[in-house]
């Protein structure tokens, strides 16, 4: 059975691993409930995970162009951050 969880906020990382690690992909679940905030989930994994984005429209769920913008748009930016490295 699923858990169904209501939370003010949440958090999905993607973290690529070294390959001294024992998997190739960290996920990270953080969720935000108040002003708590806490990793609810971590999964490892070898193979690269996969994303979906969809929109459901109440009478049929689709693959969302818009769904992708929205999401991206409240995720970091780390270009500047990578062009202070080089």
């Amino acid at each position: 059975m699923t858990k169904l969880l209501t939370v003010d906020g949440i958090e999905i990382e993607f973290e690529k691993q070294n390959t001294d690690h024992a998997c190739n992909w960290c996920v990270y679940l953080r969720l935000k409930k108040k002003d708590k905030e806490q990793t609810f989930l971590m999964i490892r994994a070898n193979e690269k995970p996969f994303t979906r984005f969809t929109y459901n429209s109440g009478k049929t769920i689709t693959l969302s162009e818009e769904v992708v913008s929205e999401i991206f748009t409240n995720s970091v930016n780390v270009t500047d951050i990578l062009d202070k490295e080089s």
